[in-house]
């Protein structure tokens, strides 16, 4: 699929764009209403470790403002880390239920986000039908737990390890060298969710397209990426070298909209990628359906172990 068809695809759907964006603030409204009970527990445990100063000076933490960000994200680890340790040590059950609702439900129910863009891409892209998301998302609900489920414990060695490096990035004696740690990370996190993202394209859109279940359509994903899998390592790495070079430049702060504008980009890209590795014909416009090179035209013999 060209960068063309791309636009011109991504254009047509702008709709989705809006009703993902505005699924995910639902969700971080849930995600708050849950929270809500123990605001005073969490507040109190907040301002227990609350530094004006270093919040400040990690909001205005930007590469593009020519600042110094390593001292400034380190001591804000710092105190992350401490509100945490005081937090298990204190309310160990709210801590758990914290943790739980920050860091297994929300990004749960934020891929079954992902899934119904999915399931409205491909009504497009196949018959140009226009599917309502709050619709698509009760429709599809069977499927889409189980992908968003697996999605995230997939996902999560690949966080992990970009978090881990990160702070261990900051554990180091940089001196006169300081500037140098956000592209060191830059690069290392680049790599880490480009190989995370890669193989994860084509799940979603398998399931799908073959209505098999969670396990085989992402064995049926990877094989349809590994037939375009310079393509797909391209546009994950340029995609999150742009979004972490963005953060690290306009702030953390800038990450509330850079994220759902990822998530929106990926989310789009991933069905349209499938029709083209497939060779699946699609909608471009109402009057417009186009093909994509057909599957033997695609493959060496290098790749024929890979056919579906």
């Amino acid at each position: 699929m060209s960068f063309k068809n791309y636009l011109k695809l991504a254009v047509a759907n702008f709709d989705k764009t809006w009703k993902l964006v505005v699924y995910r603030v639902i969700i971080w409204l849930v995600v708050f209403a849950l929270l809500a009970p123990f605001y005073n527990v969490i507040k109190e445990q907040i301002l227990s470790v609350w530094n004006d100063e270093t919040f400040i000076s990690f909001a205005e933490a930007g590469l593009f403002y020519g600042n110094v960000v390593t001292a400034t994200f380190a001591n804000v680890l710092s105190l992350i880390l401490g509100f945490l340790t005081s937090f298990f040590a204190n309310h160990l059950a709210v801590a758990i239920y914290l943790m739980a609702v920050l860091f297994f439900l929300r990004p749960v129910l934020m891929n079954v986000g992902r899934y119904v863009v999915d399931e409205m891409m491909y009504g497009f892209m196949s018959s140009h039908a226009k599917l309502g998301f709050a619709s698509t998302f009760v429709r599809t609900l069977k499927k889409s737990i189980p992908y968003a489920f697996f999605r995230y414990l997939y996902c999560l060695p690949f966080d992990l390890a970009v978090a881990g490096s990160f702070y261990g990035l900051l554990l180091l004696e940089w001196g006169s060298y300081a500037l140098a740690m956000p592209f060191v990370f830059l690069l290392v996190a680049s790599l880490l969710l480009s190989i995370k993202l890669t193989f994860v394209l084509g799940w979603g859109p398998a399931m799908v397209v073959y209505n098999e279940n969670v396990f085989t359509s992402f064995k049926l994903g990877i094989k349809a990426v590994v037939r375009n899998l310079k393509v797909a390592f391209i546009f994950s790495f340029l995609t999150y070298f742009s979004l972490t070079i963005f953060a690290l430049g306009l702030g953390p702060f800038s990450l509330f909209v850079l994220v759902p504008l990822f998530a929106v980009v990926s989310s789009m890209f991933e069905t349209m990628f499938f029709f083209a590795c497939q060779g699946m014909r699609y909608y471009i416009d109402e009057k417009t359906v186009l093909s994509s090179k057909k599957l033997e035209e695609q493959d060496t013999m290098s790749q024929a172990k890979f056919l579906l």
